[in-house]
């Protein structure tokens, strides 16, 4: 999700409220400096010419498309590693000098003032004087266009002007600090019936705005204008090298980041994409969706396809060097069945293994299917043979994790994912939530080492769009907003532009133990009624396929000839006729759950809600949850309907049919159910014939369309900005980017 940015109105605002809560609270004052390093106004002296610059203490980084056969696999031939990532050593603190690597500025400040960095952007660092008034704030927000800071400053300025009481503008104009240009305003306004007075700075890089302002009632600050105004004014921005990666030396994107880091519990794209770095299995794969060894060099299958038995690697180590054992998967499998841990996928991706289902539901300590036989041999038992129980594997509920990392974490609610001691071909060195995340390649990985020595994470660090033109990120998505002008053969734009199919598909479920949708004819009639071939062309510009059903172009199985419920606005209002409603004034009131704020719509959604206005004479309300949690939550936070979306997590009919629509399956979010579609879907997952098998989903996967059990909206395809000096970028048909073979060519 992304979690919006405070806004320098609401920080001023908040700061107001909080002056007399400064006043009376004791500020601790540093032991002042050496007389020698005061300057005038009891100011710092600048850096000398040629001095390395000074940085704040910052914390030191931390140390297939084919059913899976049973044949022993072989381990891929290692290509040799590349020399280990080298960061930039972090210097001392000096004395009344701020220094943020991570964002790349520098605030000085006398003694016996004294800084305090918040965590957050807004603002990133408060700077009180001994009295607490005034105080110095530094701020960054994310610009929405490419702009100048005389024009940022005046937005903002004409913005506050008619929203704060008695806003009066003393002084504004552009100015410089260093080389830099920057603009400077002069203000107060009346809260609660105290005059305050603040001088603020604008200063603009790329999409970054920082503001660096001074604040305090008026006759606090025109006493200590100029010892305020030499701090302010001291503000320079650096080149930003987080905990000591320089921008050369890291693949840089930007994100929302994970919900989770933890494998037994992530439930959505988001999340895998930093857990499949960080952690793996058994078994992985590859990017063209084959299944390879991973910490399993190889396995036998024996008793008709039942029992699974993998030879672990010797090679393989967690982060910290510790091998991994047979003992460590069963630890971690255990875990993830175990009713605390509250997983909401391990009966869905492990489910198949023999006791996973009694350990979840209490009546097991252990999983009977899951036995040590050596410390580099696991048994594992299915209840049938199924072809797709290898590629299931690779899902993260079945990495493994380090048992004394996961029990000894630290954090609120024990968040030991936090500083993770994975075994996957990065670590995770920094995470600072909503700012950055850094991914360092593990030099003591099993596999081929990553290209690139980092992987830095811009979380909520803007407009993608703005960022990428700028050239603060290597890679970006393209909205449905730029997409036209990106698409456009004359813009440089359109050389740099990479489309990827993911195997995915968007679609609304029905709740159909909710009315009206307990009838099967009213969720007919409500795919009969939306025009898809025109919210495709007008709403999504073409960047989508329409969907007649649930399993998108590339899965095996995929029926090309399926017969989906076409836009037929007289069909549908017949249907309705028919239902046992006979007609939408006898509705009760509908809600749709989408991730989001209430008042948010999306445009396609909008669209969507306006063709069943139009063809059905039937109004939906729009109820938005949290995007962070809303896959973890909507099962038990649903309405009548439901906003979904499905990306492959290994290719095989059975992770969108049975998964999505057997009943009782975690991830049937809509509780849909069918007793003869369940049977067909049993039959399904012990099908030995391939051909058999795939012919069997079809007949499912048509059996639910004409049911209606959902409505497809279209399948996806991923539009990305790649630089031209980024090698070798590309985006799995599961829809993560491949980080371990992307790398940053010489500029």
């Amino acid at each position: 999700m992304r979690k919006p940015l405070h806004t320098i109105l609401g920080v001023a605002l908040a700061l107001a409220l909080l002056l007399p809560y400064f006043a009376c609270q004791p500020v601790e004052t540093p032991s002042p400096p050496p007389a020698e390093t005061a300057g005038p106004l009891g100011t710092p002296p600048p850096a000398p010419p040629g001095a390395t610059p000074a940085t704040t203490a910052t914390p030191a980084p931390q140390p297939t498309p084919k059913p899976a056969t049973p044949k022993p696999s072989p381990s891929p031939t290692r290509k040799p590693a590349p020399p280990p990532p080298t960061v930039a050593p972090t210097a001392k603190p000096e004395p009344g000098v701020y220094r943020n690597e991570t964002h790349g500025f520098v605030i000085r400040y006398p003694a016996p003032w004294t800084a305090q960095e918040t965590g957050e952007r807004s603002p990133i660092v408060r700077i009180f004087s001994p009295g607490a008034y005034p105080v110095v704030l530094v701020e960054l927000n994310a610009t929405t266009e490419l702009t100048t800071p005389t024009k940022y400053a005046q937005d903002q300025l004409t913005q506050w002007r008619t929203t704060l009481n008695r806003f009066n503008i003393d002084e504004q104009k552009d100015i410089t600090l260093g080389d830099v240009p920057a603009y400077q305003a002069v203000f107060s306004w009346v809260s609660d019936n105290v005059t305050l007075k603040a001088k603020m700075l604008f200063v603009l890089r790329g999409s970054q705005a920082f503001v660096v302002y001074g604040l305090a009632p008026r006759a606090d600050f025109d006493n200590m204008v100029q010892i305020t105004d030499a701090i302010l004014t001291s503000f320079r921005l650096e080149d930003p090298k987080p905990f000591g990666v320089a921008r050369g030396q890291a693949v840089t994107l930007v994100d929302n980041g994970p919900t989770t880091m933890d494998p037994a519990l992530s439930r959505e794209a988001s999340s895998h994409s930093y857990i499949i770095q960080v952690f793996s299995g058994l078994v992985s794969l590859d990017k063209k969706l084959n299944i390879v060894p991973a910490v399993a060099e190889r396995w036998d299958v024996t008793d008709g396809g039942k029992v699974y038995t993998f030879r672990l690697r010797r090679d393989a180590t967690f982060h910290n060097g510790r091998a991994v054992t047979a003992n460590d998967f069963k630890y971690s499998w255990e875990r993830a069945a175990k009713p605390a841990t509250k997983s909401l996928t391990v009966e869905t991706y492990l489910g198949d293994v023999v006791g996973v289902k009694d350990m979840l539901a209490g009546r097991a300590q252990e999983i009977q299917g899951v036995k040590v036989i050596d410390d580099h041999t696991l048994q594992v038992t299915i209840d049938g043979p199924k072809a797709y129980f290898l590629a299931k594997l690779t899902y993260p509920t079945a990495f493994v994790v380090d048992r004394d990392n996961v029990e000894r974490g630290g954090g609120q609610g024990n968040e030991w994912w936090r500083r993770p001691n994975g075994t996957g071909p990065f670590r995770l060195m920094e995470w600072q939530k909503d700012q950055l995340l850094i991914l360092a390649r593990n030099d003591q990985y099993y596999g081929d080492a990553p290209a690139s020595p980092f992987v830095v994470y811009r979380l909520l660090g803007g407009v993608p769009m703005i960022m990428y033109q700028t050239g603060e990120v290597d890679v970006a998505d393209v909205g449905i907003g730029d997409i036209d002008r990106v698409r456009d053969p004359s813009n440089p734009l359109s050389r740099e532009l990479k489309v990827f199919p993911v195997l995915a598909v968007d679609y609304i479920a029905f709740s159909i133990d909710k009315p009206p949708f307990d009838d099967a004819k009213v969720r007919q009639a409500f795919n009969h009624a939306v025009d898809k071939n025109k919210i495709i062309e007008r709403v999504l510009k073409g960047t989508r396929r329409k969907a007649a059903g649930i399993l998108p172009p590339g899965i095996p199985g995929f029926n090309p000839e399926l017969k989906g419920l076409d836009f037929d606005v007289e069909k549908a209002k017949q249907l309705i006729a028919e239902s046992k409603y006979g007609s939408v004034a006898n509705f009760p009131p509908i809600k749709i759950t989408t991730a989001g704020s209430t008042g948010d719509v999306s445009d396609f959604l909008a669209a969507i809600i306006q063709e069943w206005k139009q063809n059905l004479g039937v109004s939906i309300t729009v109820r938005g949850l949290d995007p962070e949690s809303f896959s973890y939550i909507i099962k038990e936070e649903r309405d009548e309907m439901i906003i979904g979306g499905w990306v492959a997590d290994y290719p095989d009919p059975e992770d969108f049919l049975d998964v999505l629509f057997h009943t009782g399956s975690q991830a049937n979010d809509s509780n849909y159910s069918n007793p003869e579609l369940d049977r067909l879907l049993d039959q399904a997952r012990v099908e030995q014939d391939a051909a058999r098998r795939l012919k069997m989903y079809q007949e499912i996967e048509q059996k639910l369309v004409d049911d209606a059990a959902a409505m497809p909206l279209w399948y996806s395809t991923q539009y990305l900005l790649v630089k031209p000096y980024v090698k070798d970028f590309e985006l799995s048909p599961l829809g993560y980017p491949l980080l371990e073979q992307a790398s940053l060519l010489p500029r």
